[in-house]
């Protein structure tokens, strides 16, 4: 069978097919564009998949008013771990946390009101042609995570898969996703308007790990993969295992014949990325609420630092940014810390350290803005002295000097800073 995508590109307003459109609305209905298909492609639709659940792992075959779909459930008891990582120590406390400071709004959604989503598709190109046929969902009832997957064996189910997503979800009020704020919820809010239901993620909150693991741990680890860190964070390794990029081609096939030896492969990596998404949002939430410990990676400690800079907790930061300097963080994050740590002092009150922080920033290689800058303040508001002061920002303005890739901001910022220094010194 022709790819979906590709078969969806010869819907057109042309030969007797337009008047199977005409009376549509401009978005094609679903149901139409399956008619279309089928006519078009009558022997590789001819057999249908029903009947065939004894090669799908193992589920059962639902009915709704749209027709027929497949689900697969799966429950991991309260015992149960994955990698490192004990599922039934999440918690919401922890998770709220870690929302307000990603700055997300919204409600505080109880344990049993967070669904974890994932979906398979027919590919990445996008557009009307994509289709979700299988769709993972983890949630918590008590201490045991459940897994639930709807799958259509064919393309005339997914009327009927909707159909039970929409009731399903009533009763979540978050929803978390890795990516899902770009893919999986934009895809399958588009394939309920198809069908013309109304799509239930409007009322949902809604996280996306994706932005948080990359502010979290991009600098230490840098794929922010989900496979990467669920390896690298979760400690969870999958084994052998479906690679992304051949799911499609797997699902194309078991429509086309009826069966495909790696689709019970696909519905284990959809349970692997549910599960891995629930338990990275456990060492995300860990890694906001918890203490640091001495022998963390010194990149994830200044990236934490970096959160919590412009927030309530921001005095958390000057232990953060300390033991990353002193784990060795690598550079360009050394000097970026030094800085930042330089800045925490001087809002904290500590003069004196923020200061000497200054100064060691000024002897470095590269200039720093915020080292000259620092000590100036310093200068002129604390010791009261601007000749020192004056000096101090000369320094910077020689040191710039023919400095072609330093922004020229800092030029104007430092020869303002000069000229009022200059007034004060006289008047002084």
């Amino acid at each position: 069978m022709p790819d979906f995508a590709r078969a969806l590109q010869w819907i057109r307003p042309e030969a007797p097919q337009r008047q199977l459109f005409e009376s549509d609305s401009p978005a094609t209905s679903l149901s139409r564009q399956l008619q279309f298909l089928k006519a078009r492609y009558p022997a590789a639709m001819r057999e249908p998949s029903y009947g065939l659940s004894h090669r799908l792992p193992q589920g059962q075959e639902e009915t709704t008013p749209h027709g027929k779909h497949y689900v697969v459930r799966q429950v991991f008891d309260g015992e149960h771990s994955h990698g490192k990582v004990r599922l039934a120590r999440f918690s919401c406390e922890d998770l709220h946390r870690l929302m307000a400071l990603m700055h997300k709004k919204g409600g505080r959604a109880d344990r049993d009101s967070i669904v974890f989503l994932d979906t398979e598709t027919t590919g990445m190109q996008g557009g009307t042609g994509m289709v979700p046929f299988l769709v993972g969902l983890g949630y918590f009832e008590h201490d045991a995570f459940h897994v639930v997957q709807y799958f259509i064996r064919d393309f005339d189910e997914e009327p009927s898969m909707l159909h039970a997503l929409e009731n399903f979800l009533a009763r979540f009020q978050l929803v978390i996703t890795y990516n899902g704020g770009t893919f999986d919820i934009p895809l399958l809010e588009s394939r309920f308007t198809l069908a013309r239901f109304d799509s239930p993620f409007v009322r949902f909150e809604h996280l996306d790990l994706l932005i948080g693991a990359r502010r979290l741990w991009r600098n230490g680890h840098g794929s922010c993969r989900l496979v990467a860190l669920e390896r690298e964070i979760v400690s969870f390794l999958r084994g052998p295992d479906v690679p992304g990029a051949m799911i499609p081609r797997v699902f194309f096939d078991f429509v086309n014949s009826g069966y495909s030896p790696t689709l019970p492969g696909v519905f284990t990596h959809n349970v692997y990325d549910v599960v891995s998404l629930a338990a990275l949002t456990i060492c995300a939430s860990d890694r906001i609420s918890g203490e640091p410990a001495k022998f963390d990676n010194p990149s994830d400690l200044f990236s934490l630092a970096r959160i919590l800079e412009n927030t309530t907790e921001w005095k958390r930061c000057q232990s953060l940014y300390e033991m990353a300097l002193e784990g060795g963080v690598p550079e360009p994050l050394r000097t970026r810390a030094a800085e930042n740590l330089s800045i925490i002092y001087r809002r904290s009150g500590e003069h004196e350290r923020a200061l000497q922080a200054c100064s060691a920033l000024m002897d470095h290689p590269a200039f720093s803005m915020v080292g000259y800058e620092g000590a100036a303040i310093y200068h002129e508001r604390i010791s009261r002295n601007p000749a020192r002061a004056l000096e101090v920002v000369e320094g910077a303005l020689t040191r710039l000097e023919g400095d072609i890739h330093s922004p020229k901001r800092w030029r104007v910022l430092l020869q303002a800073r000069r000229e009022r220094l200059r007034q004060k010194v006289i008047e002084f």
